[in-house]
């Protein structure tokens, strides 16, 4: 079960976001000159940069009860400006007196005091890889978030007049035009309705730079590392194979498999820290154990299980640390209340 319970957006999040997107795509002239090799049209500009609502409707939920809120970076910068700012910027207290916890100077942001640097990571549900590039480890705190949008989110905010079936039937195809189609390959044109729902965000938790430095796997460029993917128990395995090769000791449950020179990343089993390995290779192996297992949330029957692994075919030019979603989630320390308290601490002493 999650931790966290899944915040369901709002018309009103989305339009916020949404300005703010269009704001920004129009003081972006690398992203509206024609020769640009970056240049995007708005909807690919909207989806690279939806995620910023992500940050505010976490907070907003966790500070609910609170005296003041966080500050989001909306600031628009040039082309010749560093691109350092931390994506929290600071606090508001209910009077409007700003905490800042970063000041910008002449092209750059410098850090106030010993205040926190926070970094806001918002993943698809779908995706199965948390990953922070290697010069991003420099902040106090990572914040990491799951998303699960409507494939139509934008719809919801369609003016209504766009759902007019007047259109449907403006755009009825002619039968006349049709010969033949036994597969049945022309799809049927069908009514377009304004969707309800825009979909919800999820915290997965907060971490410092030390668990992730714990936790978190540094792969350097060109490195593909392999991670947990599926488990199998209904199998025939030949008895010849079912001696034990070697044991697996888990440290608190954290699973680091080894092959040759390959890079894996850890993963997460329940129920016995002495596992038999009786079959390994590249992409998989056999544990046996007399207990039964969870193995990254999947309960398992005593006896043998199949751990199967996938290839991430990275082609990132860049070191970045790594780690299986699932696995932070179970076993990383999540520092979510100290950094509430740390913001509690904070807007007291100013």
């Amino acid at each position: 079960m999650d931790k966290y319970n899944k915040i369901e957006l709002s018309k009103e999040d989305l339009r916020k976001i949404i300005y703010f997107i269009l704001m920004k795509f129009r003081s972006d002239a690398l992203h509206v000159q024609g020769t640009s090799s970056k240049r995007d049209f708005l909807g690919g500009y909207i989806e690279r940069w939806f995620n910023k609502i992500a940050e505010t409707v976490i907070f907003n939920e966790l500070l609910k009860n609170k005296d003041y809120e966080i500050v989001s970076d909306y600031f628009l910068y040039a082309n010749d400006s560093d691109k350092n700012a931390p994506d929290i910027l600071g606090l508001k207290k209910s009077n409007k007196q700003i905490i800042p916890f970063v000041q910008y100077n002449e092209g750059t942001w410098t850090r106030c005091e010993d205040l926190p640097r926070i970094e806001i990571k918002a993943i698809r549900k779908d995706q199965a890889l948390l990953g922070i590039r290697e010069p991003q480890m420099i902040d106090d705190y990572y914040m990491f978030i799951e998303s699960d949008l409507e494939e139509d989110y934008l719809n919801t905010i369609f003016e209504k007049e766009i759902f007019n079936k007047k259109y449907l039937k403006e755009l009825e195809i002619q039968k006349e035009f049709i010969k033949s189609d036994s597969k049945n390959q022309l799809i049927p044109h069908s009514e377009m309705k304004q969707t309800e729902k825009i979909g919800s965000m999820r915290l997965i938790g907060i971490y410092t730079l030390e668990e992730i430095k714990n936790k978190f796997t540094l792969c350097t460029k060109g490195v593909k590392p392999y991670y947990f993917s599926s488990i199998t128990q209904e199998f025939k395995i030949k008895i010849k194979d079912m001696l034990e090769k070697e044991r697996i000791l888990l440290n608190n449950g954290m699973c680091n498999y080894k092959y040759e020179n390959e890079i894996y990343l850890p993963f997460n089993i329940q129920g016995d820290n002495n596992l038999s390995v009786i079959k390994k290779n590249k992409g998989s192996f056999y544990i046996n154990s007399d207990k039964p297992l969870n193995i990254e949330g999947i309960k398992t029957n005593p006896g043998i299980t199949k751990i199967e692994f996938k290839k991430f075919d990275r082609s990132s030019n860049w070191d970045e640390n790594i780690a299986l979603k699932s696995f932070i989630e179970a076993m990383g320390n999540d520092s979510t209340d100290e950094l509430i308290n740390l913001f509690d601490t904070i807007e007291k002493r100013y």
